[in-house]
């Protein structure tokens, strides 16, 4: 018995990984292996979720919030007052129209015009009190934060899903970093303290809760201010 054939007899395990770089430089010298590398880079890498353990939600949400985000709010928020029509008429049926369920709860999109009220600047949860003139006027609170909690704007955008994330952190992770936006992008640029009394347009995302459907807190995507008295 040869040599070569003996040491392929007591190391299997090396004789197959020599096959495999052989194979491997056939290969890449035809052009068949090729590196990947994300466009941009990887700051452009991280900011999509397939980023793996690399992934950064502060990238992810600043590349979908001016493309997704805001034109979503925009085009398929539904008239507060008619989800709270259809809600008093077929709670089922309108939750199943206007909402998109993550886990137990329903969360919608939604706009109003109403004018500010009490802005409540007494912790660090923050809120906006909105008046929304009706036959029957409904009290809206909407978050203004710093602090902003929970996982409504998130939840209310269908183009964001648990399975796109590597786990349950990352996931949590993109809903804080939308939380963090809003702060900082639609909420800073405002004198709260001025806007008492004001019109205000809001687009925003709720969850409704069968416990209390009374209390309607919207995190907001927009804000716009209009004159004072409305």
């Amino acid at each position: 018995m040869s040599r070569s054939i003996a040491a392929g007899l007591r190391y299997p395990r090396l004789v197959g990984f020599l096959g495999f770089c052989v194979v491997f430089a056939a290969l890449w010298a035809g052009g068949l292996v090729a590196t990947v590398r994300p466009i941009g880079g990887s700051a452009a890498g991280d900011s999509h979720p397939s980023a793996g353990l690399a992934f950064k939600p502060d990238a992810y949400v600043a590349r979908i919030w001016g493309t997704r985000v805001v034109p979503d709010a925009r085009r398929e928020s539904a008239s507060l007052a008619t989800v709270l029509a259809a809600l008093a008429k077929d709670k089922g049926a309108a939750l199943a129209r206007y909402g998109h369920k993550v886990a137990s709860t329903y969360n919608i999109l939604v706009r109003f015009t109403g004018t500010v009220g009490r802005v409540d600047t007494s912790s660090p949860i923050g809120t906006m009190r909105v008046t929304v003139a009706g036959a029957s006027p409904v009290a809206v609170k909407v978050a203004t934060g710093p602090v902003i909690l929970g996982t409504t704007l998130r939840d209310a955008l269908k183009f964001i899903s648990f399975g796109e994330f590597l786990n349950q952190i990352q996931y949590g992770d993109v809903a804080d970093a939308l939380n963090s936006r809003v702060v900082k992008t639609v909420v800073a640029p405002l004198d709260l303290a001025k806007l008492k009394g004001r019109s205000v347009t809001v687009y925003g995302a709720w969850t409704y809760d069968d416990g209390d459907p009374s209390d309607i807190t919207v995190t907001p995507v927009i804000i716009e201010a209009g004159k004072a008295g409305g």
